[in-house]
């Protein structure tokens, strides 16, 4: 018999329910990338990963990445540049 999954909880590759906490994932991606700007990983005007390959390290949708991108740009962190990659400010 099947039990009723939580709204608030994803499923694992075991079926497993694991909690989610309250943060959206593009929440999460941004404030990692935030970090790791303000670390200095990438200098000015420097190529950031491909949209893919942000996802992909993030486990998120491209949609996911690219919305977090176009939120850093408005707060000036990064450059879109589009058809051509993101780019530290």
């Amino acid at each position: 018999m099947k039990t009723a999954r939580s709204r608030r909880a994803i499923s694992c590759g075991d079926d497993q329910d694991v909690p989610r906490g309250p943060e959206r994932p593009y929440e999460i991606v941004a404030a990692d990338l935030r970090r790791r700007i303000a670390a200095g990983e990438w200098q000015p005007d420097e190529a950031l990963p491909t949209v893919a390959a942000l996802a992909d390290h993030y486990r998120v949708s491209k949609t996911t990445v690219t919305r977090t991108l176009r939120m850093l740009a408005d707060e000036g962190l990064v450059r879109v540049v589009p058809r051509w990659g993101t780019f530290r400010a």
